[in-house]
């Protein structure tokens, strides 16, 4: 009895700290040995475990269709994916889209852009209107070691998540209700509605750009493993959890203008702290 709640401790504190437990890193290493690989199966283990870490980048390229479920084809289907990249990132250099010196993000923009046939000679400001693509590549960039990869992951994902996510506007009531369902004694919740804060909280910027640019990396991947996993609905519990982290802070001040500018600069320290709260409260509403 003594050594299963040990194990059951273990197990609750690898998956606070986004650390594979022995178990979940065994289990995973099977999954990934059968022929063909079960994407099914990893989209499952992505939303019940912790992802390790070693394994992520992998696994995100099965579920994203950028490898096939044939190991036996993933060298060849990368050398053809590589020099896809590199093809594509000469052009947009050659075109005059992109610079050496373009941040990586506004790069991969014009690559996505140009191999859709979305972009347009004439037109060279795109940054605003895809700005969460940005956001999104970016961010990818810092995660994945490999640029080809980055890339890859950074288009499969962005075109998975906007094509299945709910609309901004249902995301912000889903928000809106869990917030009130969360907030014991509801004065954040009241604070929100007194000050008419769900028009002008940052929400559908998150919401786009899946928290790119507003969460660390190292915090950020646990909340992606869910969504490639197919929870989407996952970024509503993010924007709760934020908004309970820092509840003391938010109920202290006066003004409209003063809250939502202290939530588009969140410390950076606290990623961990919020999403291991967001992830809370999606299994307890799962």
């Amino acid at each position: 009895m003594i050594m299963s709640d040990e194990r059951n401790f273990r197990t609750y504190y690898y998956d606070k700290f986004g650390i594979g437990g022995v178990e979940e890193k065994k289990s995973l290493e099977i999954l990934l040995k059968e022929k063909p690989i079960s994407v099914e199966k990893l989209k499952q283990f992505c939303l019940r475990f912790a992802m390790p870490a070693m394994y992520r980048n992998y696994v995100w390229k099965l579920i994203l269709d950028i490898i096939c479920a044939n190991p036996d084809s993933h060298d060849f289907q990368m050398k053809q994916r590589t020099q896809k990249y590199n093809d594509l990132k000469h052009a947009v250099q050659i075109l005059r889209y992109a610079r050496e010196d373009s941040p990586i993000g506004n790069v991969f923009l014009k690559m996505y852009l140009l191999e859709s046939g979305q972009i347009k000679f004439e037109q060279y400001k795109y940054d605003c209107e895809f700005e969460d693509f940005v956001l999104i590549a970016a961010t990818m960039a810092n995660i994945c070691e490999d640029m080809t990869d980055a890339y890859l992951v950074s288009v499969e994902f962005y075109k998975m998540f906007k094509k299945s996510k709910d609309s901004n506007e249902i995301l912000v009531q889903k928000t809106s209700q869990c917030l009130k369902s969360e907030d014991g004694d509801r004065k954040l919740f009241d604070l929100f509605h007194k000050h008419d804060l769900w028009n002008s909280l940052p929400l559908h910027l998150w919401f786009e750009s899946c928290f790119a640019g507003v969460l660390p990396e190292t915090s950020i991947e646990r909340i992606w493993d869910k969504v490639i996993g197919g929870a989407h609905g996952v970024v509503v519990f993010v924007a709760v959890a934020i908004f309970q982290t820092f509840k003391r802070p938010l109920l202290s001040m006066k003004s409209k203008d003063e809250m939502v500018q202290y939530l588009m600069e969140l410390p950076e320290d606290c990623g961990d702290i919020i999403v291991t709260k967001a992830l809370d409260i999606w299994s307890k509403h799962s």
